[in-house]
């Protein structure tokens, strides 16, 4: 397992020092939206444009302007597809042949609600266990995660941040709390545009 503070290191000294974990959260949905945007535009590589739709929004989401949803949109998705893997994308014939997994581990708080629930293969649950989901993509599965995957983590832990007060916490501060994810597997970086078309 990669040590914690190697991430830390590594992530201070290519980006941004946010001050605090709410800005660090609006800068990684920056950055989602920056990947959707290059994919819309058929973008193999980041370019200025890219760039540009990351500072925009980054500016927005601090200003109060753009506002982060709740997992409504998502639920809707998981229910209507039920025919594969969420977190490998394996294709199953059978809906039985998928087992229900919480994105936050119960046995570290996660709860039953819908927001919290994915259906994956058995062999993926097995897998990952009570790992946190960014963790066990990074160390274990060695590869990013799936966009929608991706996009619907960083909404749990938005949603999660709102509900305990977790926006103006700075690092020092979130290293005292009990977390059910971790916080240092979030990528402050993604891949080039190329690696998720299918």
């Amino acid at each position: 397992m990669a040590d914690d503070n190697n991430i830390i290191k590594k992530n201070e000294e290519r980006y941004p020092k946010f001050a605090n974990f709410g800005e660090m959260l609006f800068w990684l949905y920056a950055n989602l939206q920056m990947l959707i945007a290059a994919r819309n535009m058929g973008k193999a590589k980041y370019d200025r444009a890219c760039y540009a739709v990351r500072a925009k929004a980054f500016k927005a989401y601090k200003e109060g302007r753009w506002n982060i949803h709740d997992l409504f949109e998502n639920n809707i998705a998981k229910m209507k597809s039920d025919s594969f893997c969420w977190y490998c994308g394996k294709e199953v014939e059978s809906k039985n042949e998928l087992t229900v997994d919480h994105v936050f581990p119960r046995s570290k708080g996660g709860t039953n609600d819908m927001d919290n629930i994915i259906m994956v293969c058995k062999h993926c649950n097995s897998s990952k266990r009570d790992t946190d989901l960014l963790e066990w993509y990074f160390e274990q599965r060695h590869e990013f995660p799936p966009i929608f995957i991706l996009a619907h983590y960083l909404k749990q832990i938005y949603l999660y941040a709102r509900d305990n007060d977790l926006f103006g916490k700075h690092r020092e501060e979130m290293e005292e709390i009990k977390l059910p994810f971790n916080y240092k597997y979030i990528p402050l970086k993604y891949p080039q545009p190329e690696s998720f078309y299918e």
